[in-house]
């Protein structure tokens, strides 16, 4: 900083007259509130956090989801496919599949037979009420040995 600029600065923020009316004025003290304590008005400038505990949720779903490998563009184009040619079969067939179950955290696999196929969802439903979502799947197969849920 040159000598200049320093000056200037000086004379800008050293020069208090323009408050000369107030600067003997005693300070205003409250008849009906009582003084702050000192803890809380320091606490006044700590950060906000306007969602208590959010943070933490975030944390404990990401670890949670650490373990699921997401579908590229072309994998998820290949098990729509598949996804679609055991829609189409009549009786539903029965399936086997591996999915990432987000409660949880791993995948999981499952047979049942399959019922429904909402594409608005994306979901896959099985008879026995089951319901997956499609894009937690990892790998999905017709079952070669029925499964007799009667």
């Amino acid at each position: 900083m040159d000598q200049q600029q320093w000056e200037a600065e000086q004379k800008q923020f050293n020069d208090t007259s323009r408050y000369q009316d107030i600067m003997d004025v005693p300070r205003h003290v409250s008849r009906a509130h009582l003084p702050m304590p000192q803890v809380d008005r320091a606490g006044q400038f700590a950060p906000f956090a306007a969602l208590t505990g959010y943070k933490e949720l975030l944390d404990k779903t990401a670890k949670r989801y650490a373990n699921k490998d997401y579908l590229s563009r072309s994998q998820l184009a290949a098990l729509t496919k598949k996804i679609q040619a055991l829609a189409a079969q009549r009786p539903w067939p029965q399936v086997k599949l591996t999915y990432f179950n987000g409660a949880s955290g791993y995948y999981e696999s499952y047979t049942g037979q399959l019922v429904a196929v909402d594409w608005r969802r994306q979901r896959l439903r099985f008879r026995d009420g089951k319901s997956v979502v499609i894009r937690n799947l990892k790998e999905i197969r017709k079952s070669k040995t029925p499964k007799n849920d009667d």
